[in-house]
């Protein structure tokens, strides 16, 4: 892992140039919180020359069941109704019975997919789906002997800006492959790549999309569906976390902000969060505007506040070794944390690399 995690870094360094530009001050706020996210719905998807339409995650018959914050299993019709449901009992479709909104407890038993049960097309490669009119790559990184009747984890995972899926596959899913593995665990993983340098408001449809499309197709646990991103792939990460906490348990922001990318109108539903930031970092600092509320100290604060932690005066940070701070008092199913350390604007500090053991660590306890 350590050799692994160091011959990498060259690499990520050749690309400051472009990551150092993703969370820079603009000389306007194009960040204008109005406007709801993207739209769901399934996509066309494009693979080994053939056309499938993918499809919501609510379907008739037997099925998975979405409210408006949680998903179920049970069996019935479509998004106006279904009766049974699982974890626990309740009315399908309509959204009665089940959770309540968000409050999915920890260690909770697996919800199938639609997709769980069913042969499966899908293997490792790049792939293409429609979405918002245009024709969209992303990439598929499946479990070595799939089981199509187990409810994996699943990741998805943003580039940083300048970059495209195949540097994230390139660093193993920001390193949470080989940690899974160590660990006797696989999931399945999603890279899709930005439409240019930098990820916009249609990304969140896009990501709608890719999740119709799997939900259908590959066997995974509808409550454990976890997303990260480095830089700019980290402020999309925190931009969909701020209303798709019905599909994401759990995010992680590695140096992210929480300005210069499209936010949409926030729910502040609670979502369990975590985010590293380097206090030494010039392009996505602690604080870049007090006054603004811009910086990663911001994003730690919005999300004690949403998950219902204790706000204490001041964040316990370090300039040092990296130490992580975990809000009191949060809703339970709802764990907030912020690593901070004596570094620059990465996602690779120390040896090994603390960042995804520590990500890892907060993953794994859903």
């Amino acid at each position: 892992m350590q050799d692994q995690t160091f011959s990498r870094l060259a690499f990520c360094v050749t690309l400051a140039s472009w990551v150092a530009v993703s969370c820079a001050p603009a000389e306007s706020d194009s960040n204008n919180d109005g406007g709801g996210g993207g739209g769901g719905g399934g996509g066309g998807v494009v693979a080994s020359g053939a056309t499938t339409t993918g499809s919501v995650s609510s379907t008739s018959g037997s099925g998975v069941a979405t409210s408006s914050s949680t998903t179920a299993a049970g069996t019935g019709g479509d998004n106006s109704g279904g009766s049974g449901g699982a974890e626990p009992t309740g009315s399908g479709g309509a959204g009665t019975g089940g959770w309540p909104e968000g409050a999915i407890p920890m260690g909770n038993a697996p919800v199938r997919s639609a997709g769980c049960g069913k042969a499966t097309t899908l293997t490792t490669k790049e792939y293409t789906i429609s979405s918002s009119g245009q024709n969209r790559v992303y990439y598929v990184d499946m479990p070595k002997n799939y089981d199509m009747n187990k409810p994996y984890r699943l990741f998805y995972t943003s580039h940083w800006i300048g970059s495209r899926w195949q540097d994230v596959e390139g660093q193993d899913f920001y390193f949470l492959k080989p940690q899974m593995e160590a660990d006797g665990e696989q999931a399945i993983f999603v890279a899709p790549s930005s439409d240019g340098a930098t990820w916009q408001e249609k990304d969140h449809a896009l990501f709608d999309d890719i999740m119709a499309f799997m939900n259908e197709n590959v066997c995974y646990d509808t409550t454990r569906v976890f997303a990260t991103g480095f830089s700019f792939g980290g402020m999309i990460t925190y931009s969909l976390s701020t209303n798709h906490q019905a599909e994401i348990r759990a995010a992680v922001g590695i140096a992210p902000a929480n300005y210069n990318i499209w936010l949409p109108e926030k729910t502040r539903k609670p979502i369990a969060w975590m985010h590293t930031t380097g206090m030494n970092d010039p392009t996505c600092p602690w604080v870049n505007n007090e006054g603004q509320k811009r910086g990663a100290k911001f994003i730690a604060l919005e999300k004690a506040e949403d998950n219902g932690c204790t706000i204490p005066d001041n964040i316990p940070t370090s300039n040092g070794a990296y130490s992580c701070y975990d809000f009191k008092d949060c809703d339970p199913e709802h764990p907030t944390r912020v690593c901070t350390f004596g570094g620059g604007h990465t996602n690779i500090d120390g040896n090994p690399n603390w960042i995804p053991i520590e990500s890892w660590k907060f993953f794994k306890q859903f």
